[in-house]
């Protein structure tokens, strides 16, 4: 569009309703006749320019196209703007003076400083003002010019204020529309492959948030007004209630169908099903997160059907078949009625839709895009949105199992065989139609978008989180420093704590109860023994006097008194508030040493690992803290494997140093006794009997949880290192620590091909192809015709050590926690790496240095073995082997003992009787 002349010449003032000429920078009256006067007088206008002026000006009367009461320049009484506020544009603004004690401004000096004369106003200065000599200097508008200007004070910088705002208003506006995509430069592959931008297009991503979540609390609700919101999130309440119980319901379908069938259910191919039966998941949590997947999608369909389907395509996107739509409104219906059976209808029909390229017509699949916007209005990365897409496939199997059984009562004694195999062939037909990948199903296309997303996300990375500062003592998390003296005082603080709380429990004696643990002759076994079994109930272990009666004999005087009992005898009577207070000084020291074991046992695993640790045997499982060869050790198996598929998970060793160790040998021999006495005696509340082999408890709580050790760790580290570091942080920064400790990255280097030999590594997780790394078998392993992964696993397992965790694995994951001690032990900040340290140096921060010294004698051994070992393999007809590949490794084995230096060797092993001795 062209501009005309008259939008250079006059202009409407939408503030002031008052038309501007341009020309002269004032206001000017609004009638058509004094227009035109003003610009043929004024400015020589004539001809087309000025019709266009007189045209613009009529335009706003009364009997014009815009009409609007215009208000006149000249009118005295009208209302100026505002002190201070931004200029109007098409105003002159005018450099001026202010009186410090009045209102009073003008353009002119001498003018201000007749009135300074005339008021009295003089070289008077009010405070704060920043004025000089009474007056200011400011910036000035006026509607006219002198002799008839009235003036107010404007401020510029109001109006860049303004332009930031309405700019800033303006973005908002624009980020809370969906962009269209825009190639790899400004989409992420993740967004690009899901196809959000595309289908979700200028779409506003802040309503479709707030309409896919779940409805508000009941405590929430109470709280809302007005009535029709709360009636509303009530019935969504029911809503969601009605599909937990169909869920639960169709559960115990789980339990009455081969487990042929489960295999089925649970195969994303149509020709071969999986190992393991579909069933429940390990933790109630992770189920109840899948359901609100569900939950959620019901109620978003429920709250944009009153816009009616063509308006719900509009405004959402979203599209309905005419059968999902019909189910949809007899939902709406059934609100108060027969509600279970219309949510179990409209599910069924939102997973069996056929698609082709278009699947985000199906309704369901739309909401996993709903599902993909933040609160923020940014996308959410995949590694979350895939847990959504988990939850949708583990309840959609559900609810398709028993769609494909109902009504069959498969294990009812009136059932045949015809019968049930009928519905046994309808579920393997039903499977290959809409369960199975390429079935051009909702289904097929969650798969897909799954197994993208996982690849998607391991070939993407973590978040980088960490920095070094150029000292190398200064470590950057997320913009926190951290010091690494601060670190290491953090857990020695820890040790401290914990040891305040035990010497308390102990009546101020611990420094020398102490003394007569003797770790190296606690006895203990690392199989299984059966139920209530330890080291604390060991026969061997007698001198330790495990039990209550110690306890008794140091702080039973405290707790309780003997008073007459009237008859001649006496009674044992309770202090209540000394029982409650020593009961509380156990809190404390449980909540002290939790964060103990997790910092101190090494390199720092997660949160369930430490939280289900057992003091002794239960009914099905081994216990997870064990005595071995003078230090405490936590073997765990409680890894990210198992508890996504419930399968065995790897095993791992984390070892005490002594401090850490006496305290967790004193606790479960003495302290746990000691307080299942104290609550049977005085009727105080305590733990459940069933969670009784757990270390980490409460009777409020039960069993503690990750988020207890987050918040412990987050008052110890916030206190002392100024950052509040929970489990999931303080792993990214204990890990880096780790990388720097001289000696671990050689032990992670021996440790390579043990990991490599586990089911997990065996092939690349992006692509699925065999790792082709050569692996060095030991000789005599060859020579018995199995490989050394074989060996560990089947051969001569020794029966002191569980069947993962063999004496070789045991000893390297000790070593591990032997340097992380060290490095925590230390109080000047530094790593350990500049300087050698002998071990028989009387300063070395950690206690059982012979164990140390065994340990050196041991990795001598070993190197003179590997060296043996490449001598043999080197000599060995037939055997093919990687020579770049195994002088590396043993280079890299060799670092940890010798000095670094000197020339690599040449590829014959001359040398190897050098070494040998």
């Amino acid at each position: 569009m062209i501009d005309s002349t008259a939008d250079h010449m006059i202009q409407l003032c939408e503030q002031l309703k008052m038309l501007v000429c341009l020309l002269c920078e004032a206001a000017i009256k609004p009638e058509r006749a004094q227009v035109e006067r003003h610009y043929r007088n004024c400015h020589k206008t004539i001809g087309q320019p000025l019709q266009e002026v007189i045209a613009f000006a009529e335009s706003f009367s009364s009997s014009g196209w815009r009409p609007q009461a215009l208000k006149d320049p000249t009118d005295e009484n009208i209302e100026l703007p505002p002190d201070g506020s931004p200029p109007i544009p098409g105003l002159k603004t005018y450099k001026g003076l202010s009186c410090e004690s009045c209102r009073f401004l003008t353009r002119n000096s001498r003018n201000l400083a007749t009135h300074e004369t005339r008021a009295r106003h003089h070289g008077l200065q009010v405070s704060g003002r920043g004025g000089r000599n009474g007056r200011a200097t400011v910036m000035l508008q006026s509607l006219r010019k002198a002799p008839h200007a009235r003036y107010w004070i404007v401020n510029p910088a109001a109006t860049v204020r303004a332009c930031e705002k309405d700019l800033k208003e303006a973005e908002v506006e624009r980020q809370r529309q969906v962009e269209a995509p825009g190639g790899v430069d400004t989409e992420s592959r993740w967004v690009q492959f899901m196809k959000w931008s595309a289908h979700l297009q200028q779409k506003d991503k802040p309503m479709l948030y707030q309409a896919g979540l779940s409805p508000a609390s009941a405590a929430v609700e109470q709280r809302m007004w007005p009535r029709e919101r709360r009636e509303a999130n009530q019935r969504l309440r029911e809503l969601t209630e009605s599909f937990r119980r169909e869920l639960g319901r169709f559960m115990e379908r789980l339990d009455k169908v081969p487990d042929e069938t489960l295999e089925w259910l649970g195969s994303i191919d149509p020709t071969k099903p999986v190992s393991t039966p579909f069933g429940r998941k390990q933790k109630s949590d992770t189920m109840d997160r899948y359901s609100a997947c569900w939950q959620r999608y019901l109620c978003y369909c429920v709250r944009i059907q009153p816009l009616g389907r063509d308006g719900a395509k509009t405004e959402h996107g979203i599209r309905f078949t005419e059968e999902q739509w019909n189910s949809l409104a007899d939902i709406i219906q059934r609100l108060d009625t027969a509600l279970d059976e219309a949510v179990f209808n409209f599910c069924i029909k939102s997973i069996k839709q056929k698609l082709g390229r278009k699947q985000y017509h199906n309704p369901l699949l739309h909401f996993t895009a709903i599902l993909g916007i933040k609160e923020d209005g940014t996308w959410v990365p995949s590694h979350t949105h895939t847990r959504f897409l988990a939850g949708f496939l583990w309840c959609g199997r559900i609810l398709m199992l028993e769609h494909f059984f109902k009504d069959d009562p498969y294990d009812s004694e009136d059932s045949t065989c015809d019968t049930s195999f009928a519905a046994i062939d309808r579920f393997q037909k039903g499977h290959r139609d809409w369960l199975a990948t390429g079935s051009y199903t909702p289904f097929s296309a969650i798969i897909q978008w799954m197994t993208y997303g996982r690849g998607y996300r391991n070939q993407e990375g973590g978040q980088a989180r960490v920095l070094w500062d150029s000292d190398g003592t200064t470590l950057n998390y997320l913009g926190d420093k951290i010091t690494v003296d601060s670190f290491q005082q953090t857990a020695q603080a820890l040790v401290r704590e914990a040891e305040g709380w035990l010497d308390k429990l102990t009546g101020g004696q611990w420094s020398q109860i102490r003394e007569t643990i003797r770790l190296r002759d606690i006895a203990d076994s690392l199989v299984f023994e059966g139920p209530g079994r330890s080291f604390a109930t060991n026969r061997k272990n007698a001198w330790l006097k495990p039990g209550a009666e110690k306890l008794t004999r140091l702080v039973g005087a405290t707790l309780w008194k003997i008073v007459d009992a009237g008859n001649g005898g006496s009674r044992v009577e309770w202090r209540r508030r000394a029982m409650e207070e020593y009961l509380g000084w156990l809190r404390q020291f449980r909540s002290s040493m939790f964060p103990v074991v997790h910092v101190w046992g090494g390199q720092p695993g997660r949160g369930p690992e430490v939280s289900t640790l057992k003091h002794c045997d239960t009914e099905q499982l081994p216990k997870n803290v064990f005595v071995f060869d003078g230090q405490v050790v936590l073997i765990t198996d409680r890894d990210k494997s198992k508890g996504l598929n419930g399968k065995q998970g790897r095993k791992i060793a984390r070892f005490l140093p002594e401090g850490p160790s006496l305290m967790m040998v004193a606790y479960i021999a003495w302290l746990l006794p000691f307080e299942k006495v104290l609550h049977r005696l005085s009727g105080i509340r305590g733990p459940s009997e069933a969670i009784n082999p757990w270390l980490w408890k409460s009777a409020e709580k039960g069993l503690w949880d990750t988020a207890k050790l987050s918040k412990q760790l987050a008052l110890v580290t916030g206190a002392q290192i100024g950052v509040q570091l929970t489990v999931s942080s303080y792993r990214h920064v204990a890990i880096e620590m780790g990388r720097r400790i001289k000696g671990l990255i050689v032990q992670q280097v021996e440790l390579e091909a043990a990991v490599a030999d586990s089911d997990d590594e065996a092939a690349d997780p992006l692509t699925g192809e065999a790792h082709r790394q050569p692996k060095v078998e030991y000789v005599w392993d060859i020579q018995a015709t199995h490989g050394s992964r074989i060996a560990r696993n089947h051969y001569a397992v020794n029966l002191q050590f569980p069947s993962q965790l063999q004496p070789e694995m045991l000893s390297n994951f000790r070593e591990i926690s032997r340097l992380w001690h060290q490095f925590l032990a230390r109080t000047d900040g530094d790593f350990g790496d500049r300087k050698r340290r002998a071990h028989n140096d009387d300063s070395m921060p950690v206690v059982d240095r012979a164990a140390a010294k065994r340990q050196q004698l041991t990795i001598d051994r070993e190197v003179r073995m590997i060296v043996l070992l490449y001598y043999f393999v080197y000599n060995a007809p037939g055997i093919e082997t990687d020579y770049d590949w195994c002088w590396d490794r043993m280079l890299c084995y060799v670092m940890c003992i010798f000095r670094p230096g000197g020339h690599r060797p040449r590829k014959s092993p001359t040398g190897a009787q050098d070494v040998l001795g």
